[in-house]
């Protein structure tokens, strides 16, 4: 039966309405956020020129994200929405914000669209919803411009499954088809997607109870399987050869890093631990006993346990989170950033809805409403003060080594933000101590050669950009440097060569066109001197 209260939450699109309302309330105050330097500087702020030219959306489905060779992250619709932005603000933070808020709200309503779907009532699947919305774990995807990879491959999942559950009861073509073009969207987010198909079967299998590789079911893995071929193809493109993990290594990663499986469950549940970039050596494993000991104890104790709908929740956690603890680069200390549990987290709400007291959940019971609106006002509280740590590059990175002291990528970062706003000798502590604590820790080697560039150091300086391209012959930045030291040095020759390896490496440097201009212009070389200041909207009088 239906009440008032229940009416003003749930009747029609108002628990749609309300959930998009929590989530502006609360992320509301990233708007006057700016960018944190973890990432957006790449995706964004050095890329802008690209970004802001809309004619380049196609050549962004040939182009690694971040736009430099080696790497191996082909998610093409992830730079569109950078590009649909800038097209909207320039490169005013407050309106990447906007988005990633407008994402998160059409998560949050999809994820009461697919509970409900599934087959749960209403009223428990708009608490569950609830919870995701304001779930401090989650802040990370909402407040950090560069998480919304998460939540959009989030929105492709979701309207994947929905579609798919709309397929399978009505064997629609309509449906399949949607379904498909979703996950192809998914693959063209992040590389995660590529495990949908896997625990879809599982949903067929154990849930729907249908016999293994029916008609239909073998219908679906080939289009999967084409799709994913496609998907492979157009990397390939992109990306070339990437050099990937063999056997062993693989294998070693994932059981290296697998501990942090159990701190993200325990952030799951208990999210009093946050860190901006957690570590497994700072990281407690104490809220991941206490979750794992909780999920045990409502599964014994749960009543009319449906078998299917656990396997299915488990095997989406354990699946889409998989990926997060495979790292190429063994020697790098490796961070279990929390918006990597954005999709999985679904899973587990998933297996809540199973065997805690949620799956009883009604706004006309107080004894499961009062303690439904404790956890959310907390989660709520949490979320908001944790936004705060990613307000700017400084905060953050002061939050991340604080949070993460054994990380060297924290404190190579901070001594980045710290030299960025004017403070070098604060900067050269902070880029010691990465270096302390990981030898190869990349760009502090090139940071410290800044540091010592700027005071007319010039052999120290010399050295540590070597060092640095020792460690990372690609780098952009540490090439270009080593070409500015040289130049400043009378070694100008030398300098240009470093220069045109800059452009082999990254063809959009701004700064290395002006400086082969200008380098040629004044041995005389006309046409070459056009050839690379033209890229950059220069005219020779620039150099006279």
């Amino acid at each position: 039966m239906e009440t008032r209260v229940t009416h003003f939450f749930l009747s029609g699109w108002r628990p749609y309405l309300w959930l998009f309302a929590v989530i502006f309330a609360l992320y509301s105050q990233t708007l006057f956020f700016n960018f944190t330097y973890l990432d957006d500087q790449d995706l964004i702020i050095n890329n802008y020129s690209f970004l802001s030219d809309i004619s380049n959306i196609g050549q962004a489905f040939k182009e690694d994200v971040f736009f430099s060779a080696g790497d191996a992250y082909y998610r093409p619709l992830l730079t569109v929405s950078f590009m649909l932005d800038a097209q909207m603000g320039g490169m005013l933070p407050a309106i990447y914000h906007a988005s990633n808020i407008l994402f998160h709200g059409i998560v949050a309503m999809l994820l009461l669209l697919f509970f409900i779907t599934l087959g749960y009532r209403r009223e428990p699947s708009f608490l569950a919803a609830l919870f995701f919305a304001v779930h401090p774990m989650l802040t990370q995807a909402v407040a950090w411009v560069p998480g919304r990879n998460d939540s959009l491959l989030a929105v492709f999942i979701l309207a994947a499954f929905i579609f798919l559950f709309k397929f399978l009861e009505s064997n629609k073509a309509i449906h399949y088809s949607i379904h498909l073009l979703f996950f192809a969207a998914a693959l063209l987010i992040k590389e995660t997607a590529a495990l949908l198909p896997v625990v879809a079967l599982v949903y067929i299998w154990f849930i729907r109870k249908e016999s293994f590789f029916t008609y239909r079911q073998q219908f679906l893995v080939i289009s999967w399987f084409a799709i994913g071929v496609g998907w492979l193809l157009a990397r390939h493109l992109a990306l070339g050869n990437i050099v990937s993990l063999g056997a062993g290594e693989l294998v070693w990663s994932l059981l290296a890093n697998l501990p942090a499986f159990l701190q993200l469950l325990g952030k799951a549940l208990f999210p009093f631990n946050l860190s901006v970039l957690p570590i497994i050596q700072d990281t407690t494993f104490l809220y991941g006993i206490i979750a794992l000991v909780f999920l045990v104890f409502g599964f014994l104790h749960s009543r009319h346990k449906r078998l299917g709908f656990l396997l299915f929740g488990s095997a989406w956690l354990v699946l889409f989170l998989l990926p997060s603890f495979i790292r190429a680069d063994l020697g790098i200390v490796a961070d279990f950033v929390e918006h990597r549990m954005y999709v999985p987290v679904i899973g587990l709400l998933i297996v809540l809805l199973e065997v805690t007291p949620l799956k009883n959940f009604s706004f006309n019971k107080k004894a499961t409403l009062l303690p439904a609106a404790a956890v959310i006002i907390l989660f709520a509280t949490i979320t908001v003060v944790h936004s705060r740590d990613f307000s700017d590059h400084l905060t953050f990175w002061r939050s991340a080594a604080v949070g993460s002291p054994h990380s060297p990528l924290a404190h190579r970062n901070l001594g980045a933000m710290y030299y960025l706003d004017g403070m070098p000798d604060q900067a050269e502590p902070e880029y010691q101590k990465a270096l302390a604590l990981n030898p190869t820790e990349k760009m502090a080697h090139n940071n410290l050669g800044l540091i010592y560039a700027h005071r007319g150091e010039y052999q120290k300086a010399e050295a540590e950009y070597k060092d640095e391209l020792t460690i990372n012959p690609y780098y952009d930045n540490a090439l270009f440097n080593l070409g500015l030291l040289y130049s400043q040095t009378d070694r100008k020759d030398e300098a240009a060569q470093l220069w045109l390896a800059v452009l082999a490496v990254n063809p959009r440097y701004v700064d290395a066109y002006y400086f082969l201009a200008k380098y040629y212009y004044e041995n005389g070389d006309m046409q070459k001197a056009q050839q690379y200041a033209q890229p950059v909207g220069l005219g020779l009088s620039s150099f006279k």
